[in-house]
């Protein structure tokens, strides 16, 4: 993947080595420049965005801490070398995936959804409830990695944990920013031996992140500058390869220089977020209307999450959306509204033709966004059981994600983009 060298910024992970007094912390931001060179010694890592995990070694043993932030509990986890795991949720197929452990799937949950092709020797053990413990037991995997749900029972998890195995949920999924989300690969890679690379590998994912969010605020401030509002969209949503190929993680060589360490500002300083530098050079973002109604109920992820963290990166802004982690939900009278003045209509559910979404509501069909055919949905990458790779591969690839958005909002930043995970509805 070749990023226009105009906008290249060189940001790197670092690595704070742990104090003869073992301390424990999840301060993201904590930024030294001690790096993993002697797996034999004393380490801990703090992550740059991920808030919920961190690495330590304590007494001789490689301990992961995992924390989940709605209940607020933590979790201790004694490290052993992984050579059969099991994967209840297909991200943690795609955490595996870029670390080319994919071999070491036995069994996954949901076979029919993933979308990744090469985990074709992992059995089906069914999905939560149904779950085939007797098929699970003669897998015999050293680790289960699985998930919560918040608000959610999971006797599942409990039944497996009774049969004697090791249970691990992994609260990726519960990382406001995508790359809290991304960043949970080092996490996976201690089951592997793999910490070093799983964090060049992420300092890559990082740097073009950061990259592509530059590129956004240079081409809105151009087209600002101009006068002139985004240009409409390709004519459809599968073409184009250029320079900046959106080929996923795994075919990425290695990053920049590691021993380039750079202090990364805070996604938490205001001062330095992307909305504040919107504002401060007095850009107006383009307007965005996400989501369709789900059994009659319109939802609007809040200005934490990471869905308006992506469109905000992009240069967007979510309407309807307030303050806060939490979603909040609208009526589709008020998104109606919403429509009336969007430039662009993203995430429409499950729809993959503009006349199917349409026909849940006529009314839309005369607004100004449906009239121009901006409307895109994430779907262009599904199993035939309608599993989508934007909830997969995505995880790691917030970056293609971001491109992506770029392109639809702005199509001249990206030149000849190939989109990754949108399609635009016809």
């Amino acid at each position: 993947m070749t990023l226009m060298g105009t906008f290249v910024v060189l940001f790197t992970l670092a690595f704070q080595s742990c104090p003869r007094k073992k301390v424990r912390t999840f301060d993201p931001y904590t930024l030294r420049s001690e790096c993993l060179r002697d797996s034999s010694a004393d380490y801990i890592y703090t992550p740059r965005y991920a808030h919920n995990f961190c690495i330590v070694r304590e007494d001789g043993e490689k301990i992961l801490y995992l924390r989940n932030p709605v209940t607020e509990t933590e979790t201790k986890h004694a490290v052993k070398k992984a050579n059969r795991v099991i994967c209840l949720s297909s991200t943690h197929v795609a955490f595996l995936d870029v670390l080319n452990e994919t071999n070491s799937i036995v069994g996954v949950s949901g076979l029919q959804y993933i979308y990744n092709k090469r985990r074709l020797k992992a059995k089906d053990i069914g999905y939560e409830s149904g779950i085939d413990y007797e098929a699970l037991l003669q897998l015999n995997p050293d680790v289960v990695f699985a998930y919560d749900i918040p608000g959610q029972a999971a006797e599942y998890l409990e039944k497996i944990r009774e049969l004697g195995l090791n249970v691990i949920e992994i609260p990726e999924h519960l990382e406001e920013h995508p790359l809290g989300r991304a960043e949970f690969l080092v996490a996976f890679a201690t089951f592997f031996n793999k910490e070093e690379q799983a964090a060049e590998i992420f300092s890559f994912i990082l740097q073009a992140y950061e990259d592509f969010r530059t590129l956004a605020l240079q081409a809105a401030t151009l087209a600002h500058k101009s006068g002139a509002r985004p240009s409409p969209g390709p004519s459809n949503g599968t073409h184009h390869s250029s320079s900046t190929d959106s080929s996923l993680i795994t075919r990425h060589t290695s990053p920049t220089d590691s021993s380039l360490i750079t202090r990364h500002p805070s996604p938490t300083d205001s001062s330095l977020s992307t909305s504040s530098a919107w504002k401060k050079c007095g850009i107006p973002p383009v307007k965005v209307l996400i989501n369709a109604p789900f059994k009659d109920i319109w939802y609007i992820p809040g200005t934490e999450s990471h869905q308006n963290i992506f469109v905000e990166d992009a240069g967007g802004v979510l309407l309807g959306t307030k303050p806060g982690s939490k979603t909040a939900v609208i009526s589709t009278e008020q998104a109606y509204l919403y429509a009336l003045e969007a430039d662009f209509w993203i995430h429409p559910n499950q729809y993959s033709s503009l006349s199917e979404l349409l026909q849940t509501d006529p009314r839309f069909a005369e607004v100004p966004v449906c009239e121009s055919k901006q409307v895109w949905n994430n779907n262009r990458r599904t199993t035939t059981a309608q599993g989508s790779d934007y909830y997969e591969s995505g995880v790691v690839n917030p970056h293609l994600i971001l491109a992506d958005l770029i392109a639809i909002f702005y199509p001249n930043a990206i030149p000849n983009h190939k989109f990754t995970y949108y399609r635009q509805l016809r």
